[in-house]
């Protein structure tokens, strides 16, 4: 029935049509014995639950049978390119543990028709929760390539590997239908079968009493191909005893179309980050203070899982949608601020004469740690000043180490700033330098980066051939051929140019934590962007904070780097790890991808020098040549007349880096850019945990145990594409066991007398660790 959790209707109504679809499936199958009918979202199954029991009891007994098939492995058919991989790897386990326990059944397929792409970390979380198969049939939409096989093995960036397969939907199994669905197989040779789901989709319905008479009709008749009824599940089966003639296709599946839902609706793919990122320290403090409310913490994930659907997390309902999910998201992020708070005092946070900065980071950082209000402290850099909305903050520079707290107790007075490390040039007289201790950085009067000499090699970044500026913010229309908001069409590259002139210039703060350039900007019909440019005396980012008031229909806004770094490829973080996308266009396939998706960083790098752009909220970017570009906002009038319409903010940096591509180069700066440290009242005292020694080995993760009471989960993963070896000391550790995502053993994990082991990764590996105390 392909059942959109939320698309041109909201998800109140979507309730009731799951109620209408399964109970008609299920009276078919009343009338028609070898009738099957395929569910994914383990969420409408729970709706039936909750809203329609007597629905549920009838699906419970066809499932029994084997008749109704609850496949597809996730709690809602989510995005693929914006969902964060912890995120990937929650859909897993809550649509797993689901229909273990109310249905007894395991999903063997993710059941995925309808997603805008689908990254390279897939495979691996698949395999990792039990799901060995992969339904889409999105590929088949591309706008310049056709994609080369129906039936094929996909490999992920971890070399780990699924079964796939394009099916059809949305069809009647007619003969008119079934013959032109086979005479689309693409690779008869190998595969000469394709797996076509009837029934009225997208908003439900299901199949109809009379596709059911069609089928009986086509199954056996002369002049058709041959026609079975099967699940999904059993289909695969039969495909898996021809894995071995089947086509491999090693990375991502990147869908060549619908390229605007990087980037639509502002305030959904922030809240969608900043939700995130609260849920994992939320849990990593929940384990710390040894106090977790399971039932809570199930709506919570619940709630973001939900929202992460593949049209509510792109931005492409209907207002109604977003009406529910904007105050939704934001109630959550309250309401997990509340209980941190709480759990912070029961770590002792509660003396209103000091704050405890808290880093959730599973290594060290030392950068500034930005307060509301003025605070004096002792022994400490620090400087107040007035952020891009009007509100007071202070910077303090502090070194915190891992998932550990630093107290700061408030001072009477501030001791004057004597040693500030800036040099800032005249703005008023047309080109102007800012000398900081990593940069001198060349301005021109309208606040853009002309070029940047990097103190630490002597390597001056300029320009490429095909801007003048190094940075800037470059706008122009963008009216799509289709899909409104859906979509941004290559043309609309043609049509950006340079905002070049400032509506005013000026420094906001100059001390000895950071310098702050502030630039006002106007562009389109009556839109305005405030850039504050913050260079740090101990941190060789360069921030962004922008404060965008959009009021375009159909406009593009990016922000633009432009650089002379030499690289045939750029680097983009995806889910546990990263890719390599083309910064050439020698072929339609490279073409193709003129807009592509980025988590936290991308990265364009020479051999010993480069230059990664951090991003806290922005998806879609683009690459070529030297320059890359952000896109910040984009227009569009479907299905939402009015969308993005409004203020809004966001930040991102420019990170030049020292030698090669690293974890300390880059994807470490990436997490502290995104994870900034947690702020609560009074001193606290936060017990050890654990230390990994490799700097390649992220910690994604640190989560209550599912089923045992006390025990915690720890997420691992290498980041760099390396083999990698990695020392794991855990503190006041009973035991450890390696699990999989769904948490059941693997392995068990020997310890020394110091509660310390080796884990030994493979590129991208993902490792999950039980640890019992």
């Amino acid at each position: 029935s392909h059942m959109a959790t939320a698309w041109l209707w909201p998800v109140s109504e979507t309730i009731r049509k799951c109620a209408r679809t399964y109970s008609q499936a299920l009276t078919l199958m009343d009338m028609y014995p070898d009738y099957t009918f395929i569910q994914s979202s383990a969420l409408h199954l729970d709706w039936m639950r909750r809203y329609y029991p007597d629905i549920f009891e009838g699906i419970k007994r066809r499932v029994s049978e084997g008749r109704y098939e609850p496949n597809g492995g996730v709690w809602v058919e989510c995005d693929c390119n914006i969902t964060g991989g912890e995120a990937m790897a929650r859909q897993f386990l809550y649509g797993q543990r689901f229909t273990r326990k109310y249905l007894n059944y395991t999903s063997d397929s993710f059941w995925l028709p309808d997603t805008f792409g689908y990254n390279a970390a897939i495979p691996q979380i698949m395999l990792l929760s039990g799901v060995k198969y992969f339904y889409t049939t999105k590929l088949s939409w591309n706008d310049l390539n056709q994609f080369p096989a129906g039936t094929f093995v996909w490999r992920g960036i971890d070399g780990s590997e699924v079964l796939c397969h394009l099916n059809a939907t949305h069809s009647v199994p007619d003969p008119k239908t079934i013959t032109s669905y086979y005479a689309k197989v693409s690779d008869r040779r190998t595969e000469p079968r394709r797996f076509a789901a009837y029934g009225f989709g997208d908003g439900g319905g299901g199949p109809t009493y009379g596709m059911l008479e069609y089928l009986k009709r086509v199954t056996d008749m002369e002049g058709l191909p041959v026609v079975k009824s099967c699940t999904a599940s059993r289909f695969m089966q039969e495909t898996e005893k021809e894995r071995s003639t089947l086509p491999v296709c090693d990375g991502e599946l990147y869908l060549e179309l619908h390229r605007g839902t990087l980037t639509k609706m502002h305030d959904v793919k922030k809240n969608n980050r900043l939700a995130e990122i609260a849920l994992r320290d939320y849990e990593l403090l929940s384990v710390l203070c040894g106090k977790t409310d399971k039932n809570k913490l199930d709506e919570y994930w619940k709630t973001l899982l939900k929202n992460q659907f593949h049209d509510i997390l792109p931005g492409t309902c209907i207002p109604k949608v977003y009406e529910t999910e904007i105050p939704e998201m934001r109630g959550l992020l309250n309401d997990i601020g509340r209980d941190m708070k709480r759990m912070a005092e029961s770590l002792g946070a509660h003396d209103q004469d000091s704050v405890s900065v808290f880093n959730p980071l599973s290594f060290g950082r030392s950068d500034a740690v930005v307060l509301d209000g003025e605070f004096c402290t002792d022994g400490y850099s620090s400087q107040t000043y007035k952020d891009i909305e009007g509100n007071t903050k202070t910077a303090i520079a502090v070194s915190v180490p891992p998932m550990s707290a630093l107290t700061l107790t408030r001072a009477q007075n501030r001791k004057p700033e004597n040693d500030i490390p800036f040099r800032a040039g005249d703005i008023t007289g047309g080109t102007f330098d800012i000398d900081t201790p990593f940069y001198t950085v060349r301005f021109d009067k309208d606040g853009h980066i002309l070029s940047l000499t990097d103190k630490r090699t002597d390597r001056t970044v300029k320009p490429s051939k095909t801007s003048g500026y190094l940075s800037s913010l470059y706008f122009g229309e963008e009216m799509s051929a289709a899909w409104d908001n859906w979509d941004i069409d290559n043309d609309a590259f043609e049509k950006l140019s340079p905002i070049d002139k400032a509506e005013s210039l000026k420094y906001v703060s100059v001390g000895s934590v950071e310098l702050r350039l502030r630039a006002k900007y106007r562009f389109g019909r009556a839109s305005s962007a405030t850039v504050d440019t913050v260079f740090y005396a101990d941190s060789p980012r360069i921030d962004f904070e922008t404060r965008v008031d959009w009021q375009e229909r159909h406009g593009l806004l990016k922000a633009y780097f432009s650089t002379d770094i030499r690289s045939p490829f750029v680097k983009n973080e995806i889910q546990f790890g990263h890719i390599d996308r083309p910064t050439t266009r020698n072929n339609s396939i490279e073409e193709a991808k003129f807009e592509v998706c980025n988590q936290k960083w991308s990265d364009l790098c020479e051999t010993h020098y480069g230059i990664a752009l951090l991003n806290d909220c922005k998806y879609g970017m683009s690459a070529l040549g030297g320059d890359m570009a952000l896109t910040l906002m984009k227009g569009g009038s479907r299905p939402d007349p009015k969308t993005d319409t409004g203020v809004h903010t966001m930040r991102y940096a420019l990170l030049p880096h020292t030698g090669a591509f690293s974890a300390e180069s880059v994807v470490r700066p990436a997490y502290e850019f995104n994870c900034l440290h947690r702020v609560f009242e009074g001193g606290m005292q936060v017990p050890e945990l654990f230390e990994i020694s490799a700097p390649g080995i992220i910690c994604e993760a640190v989560k209550p145990s599912e089923d045992l009471p006390g025990a915690y989960v720890l997420r691992l993963y290498e980041c760099e594409r390396n083999h990698a070896s990695a020392h794991l000391r855990l503190h006041s550790c009973k035991k450890a066991t390696a699990v999989n995502i769904l948490e059941e053993p693997v392995n068990p994990i020997a310890l020394d007398e110091n509660g310390e082991c080796r884990l030994d990764f493979h590129p991208f590996e993902i490792k999950t660790v039980l640890v019992e105390r």
